[in-house]
């Protein structure tokens, strides 16, 4: 009786508030991240980068004062369809360079929601807390708010698109998945380090023409309509990427490129004799990984999909000459979703993230960074994930090959 007197009560009310918490923690937790992670872009988003300054709000002055009639040349040197997006932008009453960020922070949200969709379905242990882990992951990473809410870049947008092509890859649904990487680029060249992914795609599973591919472009020219109605011509949907290439003749913009090991200073005179070689070798090390998987036949499972959509994309950004240090998103997202699968590629997960953040602060907030460590860094990294993802590529094949051998012994 004594016992029972001394027993603490929690009134009725506050029991049930516990009760609904417990009942529908995961809802409320999804409520919680989201509201921390729109609190930290709203306290970014009065940063002004030098891009912003000296492009972006120039470009959206530009078209603000000519309205849709300054779809009809180019404004700056983004393609036509994000020109549109900024000039249909020129009519609400928000801030130039709010416009830029709220779109991209618009996809952070959209692209942590598609990474724990694909998190979530992939998993039959803990699929709810697992997918919570995701969405929290991409909306916290520090690479993804400095990116879109501090910086007003757009790499983000195409990189959702890219994920989402990806995974239809491997749902086998080859009409949208191409359709998705045309809208991807049609956004942003930066697309196109998934391309040699879906070529790997076409030769080795033999399910679809080679024909498929010209939905790139037709996809790319719906979405120009708009230009094209104003005056556009048919060729600038795509000599408008050739422009970007040449734009920039220097080894390495800013991102710890594996050419870094051999010189620091000097770029654009390193570009000159190397650029050229730095393409051929790209292609050398695609080559070589691909014949491999196509050889060993590897599992079309989705985390093999992600595997070898993240060793091209990441071979792509190391290798070729001119790459910015947010050109590495794409592979940094699909970095992130493989750490649920590959528990041990945290800490390499860890360093990438690091590398980049360094890269990030430079340019931002003017931090000095040693390029040469930060190269060194990103070097080993990519030959740690080449080594560690190539032997779980191949892991199912030898494990059924030995099943089989046992059997027939």
């Amino acid at each position: 009786m004594q016992n029972k007197l001394l027993k603490p009560r929690i009134p009725s009310f506050e029991n049930k508030f516990l009760g609904f918490i417990e009942k529908h923690i995961m809802v409320i937790a999804v409520f919680l991240i989201s509201a921390a992670a729109i609190a930290i872009r709203a306290l970014l988003f009065d940063h002004l980068s030098i891009d912003a300054y000296n492009f972006l709000i120039p470009w959206y002055d530009t078209l603000a004062e000519k309205g849709f009639a300054g779809l009809s040349e180019p404004v700056g040197n983004y393609n036509i369809l994000y020109q549109t997006i900024i000039a249909l932008f020129t009519y609400l009453p928000i801030k130039a360079l709010h416009t830029y960020k709220l779109f991209s922070c618009v996809f952070d949200f959209l692209t942590a929601g598609l990474v724990a969709y694909v998190i979530y379905k992939s998993f039959s242990k803990r699929p709810r807390l697992k997918a919570l882990i995701a969405y929290a992951a991409v909306l916290m990473s520090p690479l993804v708010f400095l990116n879109s809410a501090c910086w007003a870049q757009c790499d983000v947008i195409y990189t959702f698109f890219c994920i989402f092509s990806v995974y239809h890859i491997y749902q086998e649904k080859y009409v949208s998945s191409l359709i998705l990487f045309g809208v991807a680029l049609t956004f942003k060249l930066q697309a196109i380090f998934i391309l040699p992914f879906l070529l790997f795609v076409y030769l080795y599973k033999k399910r679809f023409s080679i024909l498929y591919f010209l939905i790139i472009p037709a996809v790319m020219v719906v979405l120009s309509l708009p230009g094209l109605f104003m005056g556009r011509g048919f060729k600038e949907i795509f000599t408008i990427y050739l422009k970007q290439t040449s734009e920039y003749k220097s080894m390495a913009m800013n991102y710890p490129s594996f050419w870094l090991l051999f010189k620091t200073e000097g770029l654009d005179s390193f570009y000159k004799e190397f650029s050229t070689v730095a393409i051929l070798l790209t292609f050398a090390v695609l080559l070589v990984l691909i014949i491999a998987w196509l050889k060993k036949k590897v599992a079309f499972t989705l985390e093999n999909v992600l595997i070898m959509a993240f060793l091209i994309s990441y071979t792509c950004v190391l290798f070729l000459p001119s790459m910015h240090e947010r050109y590495g998103f794409i592979y940094e997202i699909l970095g992130l979703m493989l750490a649920f699968w590959f528990v041990k590629t945290i800490p390499l997960l860890v360093l990438m993230y690091f590398t980049s953040i360094a890269t990030y602060s430079n340019y931002l907030f003017q931090l000095s960074t040693n390029s040469t460590v930060l190269c060194v860094i990103n070097t080993l990294v990519y030959v740690a994930y080449v080594v560690y993802l190539s032997r779980q590529l191949f892991k199912e094949k030898e494990e059924a090959a030995t099943v089989l051998q046992d059997k027939k012994a």
